[in-house]
C-alpha cells in the first residue's frame, strides 16, 4: 500500500466512498477545501495499483493533531488496513502534543481500534451527527510533545509505502 497526499483527481472516488461509508457524508466542496485551501489540512490517500482503499483528513493546528475524517473502503475493512493507516497517520504528528477525533458511539469496531492505539474517551457530544447520534471525543496524548525521534516527521511530503 502507498500513502500519499490527496489530489484533486482523487475527489470523485473519495466522494463516492464517503457516501457509501457514512450516513452524513462530507460534501465534495468540503474535500476540495481540504485539498486546496486549508493550510492546516493534511489530506491523505491509501492506495495500491492506482486503486484507492482509504483516505483521511488530518488537521495539524498548533499542538492539536485532529483526525477529522478517516475511512477504509467497505470491501477492504477487517483486513488490518485501518490499523496500518492509523499507525502511519499518527507518525505524522510532528510538533503536536495530542491527537483528537470524534467517533460515533455506535461504531464499536472503530472505538476498539482507537483504544488499541492509546486513545481514551474524554467527553461526549450529544446529537453531534445529523441523525441525532452521540459522538465520543477520543484523545491520545503523545509522550514526546515536539515529535522528536519521530521518523515520520518529513514523510508527508513524500509517498510512503506500507
Amino acid at each position: 500500500m502507498l500513502i500519499r497526499r490527496m489530489k484533486p483527481k482523487d475527489l470523485a472516488v473519495v466522494v463516492e466512498l464517503e457516501k457509501s461509508i457514512f450516513p452524513d457524508p462530507w460534501s465534495p466542496s468540503s474535500f476540495d477545501y481540504e485539498i486546496n485551501q486549508n493550510p492546516f489540512s493534511v489530506p491523505l490517500i491509501m492506495e495500491a495499483q492506482g486503486k484507492i482503499y482509504g483516505y483521511a483528513i488530518i488537521w495539524r493546528i498548533y499542538e492539536e493533531f485532529h483526525i477529522a475524517n478517516i475511512a477504509i473502503r467497505p470491501d477492504m475493512q477487517n483486513k488490518k488496513l485501518g490499523s496500518s493507516f492509523l499507525k502511519h497517520i499518527l507518525s505524522l504528528k510532528e510538533h503536536c502534543a495530542y491527537a483528537i477525533l470524534e467517533v460515533r458511539q455506535s461504531n464499536q469496531r472503530a472505538i476498539h481500534i482507537y483504544e488499541k492505539f492509546g486513545f481514551k474517551t474524554i467527553t461526549k457530544r450529544e446529537r453531534y451527527y445529523k441523525n441525532g447520534e452521540t459522538a465520543l471525543v477520543m484523545q491520545k496524548i503523545f509522550n514526546d510533545k515536539r515529535g522528536e525521534n519521530n521518523p515520520g516527521n518529513d514523510t508527508i511530503l513524500n509517498d510512503h509505502t506500507l
